[in-house]
């Protein structure tokens, strides 16, 4: 039997949903697509081969050959569908940041735990194969003790305007934008230590720029973050994130244990994956398949 699919939102990044689920052949079907926007449902439609187009995501949650959804709403918009999705028996994927507060988070775990349905966040870097290599490394104890760790997102030039930098509609900016994917790989890693204590600070740099392709007077999130946060087991984290800083761009996690370093640089340049094992006098660098 293939797997009826409902799409809610029909903007940019549903688009990659849609293709991902074409790609599965038989196994599913794209059977309708909503979206505040009647034409853009209607054309997103029309191009992905779906019977249904919406304007009110609570029609298309009452079809019952929609098995499940995928929600590509802005951020202030995933929790209200995903609830609905959820207690109308519908499995959830979600796109990242899962939610703009931690109250919907958890209102989204709980209507996943009643309905006994998933609920799965789109966070793809969890499927990297340096993710999985770095995550079995630190699992087996390759390391030893972590003491250290770091999630780096630098951005050269990349505000993305539209929805994104408007709190209103996406409750925050570069850190739930794109700091959510080295954040949540790292702690993924790490095996999800509890953390303590957080400090942090944030700031919008460069969304006043004049020469953006956006206009700054809607520009109300931050474009840079970053935050100190003490987990549990001892380890200290670093987490930072900017859309535009004066860097090359750059996007790394790094971890130090008493026994070995590791470092994940998803986009390279040079190696993905690189880990060094031994003592003050003995480290050298580890092969990695």
């Amino acid at each position: 039997m293939d797997l009826g699919i409902g799409i809610i939102g029909a903007g940019g990044i549903s688009r990659a949903h849609a293709e991902g689920y074409q790609a599965l052949g038989d196994r599913v079907r794209i059977v309708a697509v909503a979206d505040l926007d009647a034409e853009r449902a209607a054309d997103a439609a029309a191009r992905w081969g779906a019977a249904h187009a919406l304007q009110r995501y609570e029609d298309l949650l009452a079809l019952p050959e929609v098995d499940a959804v995928s929600i590509c709403t802005y951020n202030n918009a995933h929790c209200a569908p995903a609830v609905a999705a959820l207690e109308a028996g519908k499995h959830v994927l979600v796109e990242k940041p899962m939610a703009a507060t931690t109250a919907e988070a958890v209102q989204m775990v709980r209507a996943a735990r009643r309905s006994d349905k998933v609920l799965m966040v789109e966070m793809k870097w969890r499927f990297m194969p340096e993710i999985l290599a770095a995550r079995g490394a630190v699992e087996r104890g390759d390391l030893g003790s972590v003491y250290y760790a770091e999630a780096i997102g630098w951005q050269h030039r990349g505000i993305p305007g539209g929805t994104f930098i408007r709190k209103e509609t996406a409750g925050g900016g570069a850190l739930m934008d794109n700091g959510v994917y080295t954040l949540d790989a790292l702690l993924y890693i790490l095996g999800h230590p509890r953390p303590l204590t957080v400090s942090g600070t944030a700031a919008d740099t460069f969304g006043h720029s004049r020469d953006g392709s956006w206009d700054p007077a809607e520009f109300t999130v931050e474009d840079f973050g970053s935050a100190y946060v003490r987990l549990e087991g001892g380890i200290t984290l670093f987490f930072a994130h900017a859309w535009a800083i004066n860097f090359d761009e750059q996007w790394q996690l790094r971890f130090a244990g008493k026994a070995g370093g590791l470092e994940v640089h998803p986009f390279g340049p040079g190696p993905k994956l690189r880990i060094r094992r031994g003592g003050y006098g003995d480290l050298a660098e580890v092969e990695v398949d």
